[in-house]
């Protein structure tokens, strides 16, 4: 039972209870001069409604203001709901953004270690890439050292000098620069010396073997003489008188005597094996001036071309075109020195070699140069 209902009940009992209540001294006396009556019930209507409407308005002031309490406590309890509701939230919302933060952080400290670990590789992958182009230079000085000293081939030793040279570059290490000095002058040297065509020389030797045939011997042969002859004299002239008798004669008689100034002494004909042999031995000079060449022999590759020049001085004529440019090409031949004088270029190596080995470099560059025995 509620407050309300409570003062409702008292107000009712009250009610029932004012009707047999005496009226007090205190009520007002009736005039003097007035008919003395009694105080009847209908005189008290009056208060009795003011009453009850005083009651009802407090009680509907006490029912407002109850609810007006209720109300308050239902939004104080609300508040502090909703309080409560926020405050764990909040809570909700910290320990999610804790949560945030570590796994921002964990992701955080993963990047770090994927690119430590990346930067790692790069400096690895990086000192790995200079050893192997250390190693390819080394390759390429040991390659053009063997290649000059062994096949005298300049050429290709120059070419694999740039190649490692251009490696060095590569690497990009100051460290290097007394090596790339060493190899620079070494390459310097190659590039003095003069390049030989060996394949187009041993062409050369081989086109003069096959040639060697067409050669016209010194002496000719008596068939050829008679026919020689019989095209040089020339024919007689007509006399077409008798004063130009004797004229004509004269010169018949001078076209039989031929004279032949000789300064050597006149060479017998050579027997057809004889030329036989004669062209095989030349074909066989050339063709070991050839090998003399292609081995890097100088004094047998000279010897052999002077030999065949001598040879086809004197068995063959000397006046021929055949006979001229073959003489000429031998002397063309004879100009070429196949054995030059070449540098050493094993310091390159060794410098190389004890870098890579050692980490050391050479004090100053030194280049030797082979002597020429």
């Amino acid at each position: 039972m509620t407050d309300a209902e409570k003062k409702s009940t008292d107000t009712e009992k009250t009610e029932k209870k004012l009707p047999d209540q005496k009226p007090t001294d205190k009520s007002p006396s009736p005039k003097k001069g007035s008919d003395k009556t009694k105080a009847t019930p209908s005189n008290a209507g009056p208060y009795i409604f003011t009453f009850f409407v005083a009651l009802a308005a407090v009680g509907g002031l006490y029912l407002l203001w109850e609810g007006q309490q209720t109300h308050s406590i239902k939004q104080q309890i609300l508040s502090q709901n909703i309080d409560q509701q926020i405050t764990s939230i909040k809570k909700q919302q910290l320990e999610f953004t804790a949560q945030n933060e570590k796994q921002i952080q964990k992701i955080h400290n993963e990047q770090e270690n994927l690119r430590n670990n990346l930067t790692n590789i790069v400096r690895n992958n990086e000192h790995l890439r200079n050893d192997w182009l250390m190693a390819e230079a080394e390759y390429l000085v040991q390659v053009a050292n063997h290649r000059l000293l062994l096949e005298k081939d300049v050429a290709t030793a120059s070419v694999a000098l740039k190649a490692a040279d251009a490696r060095l570059a590569e690497v990009a290490d100051p460290a290097l620069l007394n090596i790339r000095k060493i190899l620079a002058k070494d390459l310097q040297i190659l590039n003095n010396i003069p390049t030989i065509d060996l394949a187009g020389l041993s062409v050369s030797l081989s086109a003069m073997s096959n040639n060697i045939p067409n050669l016209p011997l010194n002496t000719p042969d008596p068939k050829t003489h008679k026919l020689n002859q019989i095209e040089k004299t020339p024919a007689s002239s007509e006399v077409k008188g008798i004063k130009d008798l004797p004229a004509a004669i004269w010169k018949d008689i001078k076209s039989l005597i031929v004279i032949r100034n000789h300064e050597k002494p006149l060479e017998p004909l050579l027997a057809p094996n004889q030329h036989f042999f004669l062209i095989q031995n030349l074909a066989l000079l050339l063709e070991q001036a050839r090998l003399a060449l292609l081995s890097g022999h100088n004094e047998i590759y000279q010897e052999r071309l002077a030999t065949t020049k001598k040879w086809i001085n004197q068995y063959f004529d000397t006046e021929h075109n055949v006979t001229r440019n073959m003489l000429a090409s031998i002397e063309e031949l004879q100009k070429f020195d196949i054995d030059p004088t070449l540098p050493d270029i094993s310091s390159t190596f060794s410098a190389i070699k004890k870098y890579r080995t050692q980490g050391q470099l050479p004090v100053a560059p030194v280049v030797k140069v082979k002597e020429k025995s």
